[in-house]
């Protein structure tokens, strides 16, 4: 397990290495931080933050009645396997290594379930900055506005999709075996979702401010948006950092918010919240999977 730990945490760094050497480091000079608050209060939101998707996490574990030292350690493994896969979506990997094999199908599927509350508040802000920026003319209100309702559709009622009879299919008789299970837990999902959202939202919004920025609707609808874009684009790393800067640089284009500003603003969300969790999983002992 040590050396397993090791690897680990080589893979994160080489990760990191590998997104942050692909950054142009040159349009990033002459930045001056005007509101130190601003930033460090970014920094400190990163707990609440990780605490949203924590409380997530133990409601899927509540009724395995597991000890809370294992709960700890399952979360902080699935941000590091959350870190290496698209998307961020592979966070239930990690947290396997602690669960036998009889719960593989509820980890996985409540984890997914999870995930995807996390989708619903990301598009139903991104739509209305979407009507706010551009009114009901612009061609992305109905796609986005009918991908939201089908989302949300799948999430409370996906469960009716599966047939009542005994499937002679093993995977779908799993998940006729676990139906019902996670019924309440979509709407505890669904508001923490929603709460970490708004509390990422502030933390990209308040490095803005630090740079000098003080229209803070203005900041909080364009990274809605920004969120918005890129929430549907495969990335083979959680971060996004390339994706991210794209988009927000898209999107505030011909804004008063200057390029290089909208750079170093991306790379410091993605160092907050997705490259310094990973680094902390990466110290985490994982133990040898119970029989």
């Amino acid at each position: 397990m040590t050396l397993f730990k090791l690897l680990l945490f080589i893979t994160v760094m080489c990760t990191l290495y590998y997104q942050l050497g692909n950054v142009d480091w040159e349009h990033a000079k002459g930045l001056e931080i005007k509101h130190w608050w601003a930033l460090v209060l970014a920094f400190l939101l990163l707990v609440p933050n990780l605490w949203m998707e924590f409380l997530k996490w133990k409601i899927i574990t509540k009724p395995l009645n597991v000890e809370s030292v294992l709960v700890k350690n399952a979360f902080w493994a699935g941000v590091a396997s959350g870190f290496m896969s698209p998307n961020g979506w592979g966070n239930f990997l990690g947290r396997l290594i602690y669960f036998q094999k009889r719960q593989t199908i509820y980890i996985i599927f409540s984890t997914a379930l999870a995930n995807l509350s996390q989708l619903i508040p990301t598009l139903l802000f991104g739509l209305f900055a979407l009507l706010l920026k551009y009114g009901n003319s612009n061609s992305l209100w109905l796609p986005t506005c009918l991908g939201a309702l089908v989302i949300l559709a799948v999430y409370f009622f996906g469960d009716y999709l599966l047939p009542k009879r005994r499937s002679r299919f093993l995977f779908v008789r799993r998940l006729q075996s676990i139906r019902g299970r996670y019924q309440n837990l979509k709407w505890p999902f669904l508001a923490f979702s929603s709460i970490r959202f708004v509390v990422f939202s502030l933390q990209f919004a308040l490095l803005f401010v630090a740079f000098g920025y003080e229209d803070f609707w203005f900041l909080l609808t364009q990274i809605w948006l920004i969120y918005l874009f890129t929430s549907f684009v495969p990335s083979l790393w959680s971060g996004k950092v390339l994706i991210r800067e794209t988009a927000a640089l898209f999107v505030f284009a011909g804004t008063a918010v200057s390029a290089p500003d909208v750079i170093v603003s991306s790379i410091i969300i993605y160092l907050i919240n997705i490259a310094l969790p990973a680094f902390m999983s990466s110290f985490i002992w994982l133990p040898k999977r119970k029989k």
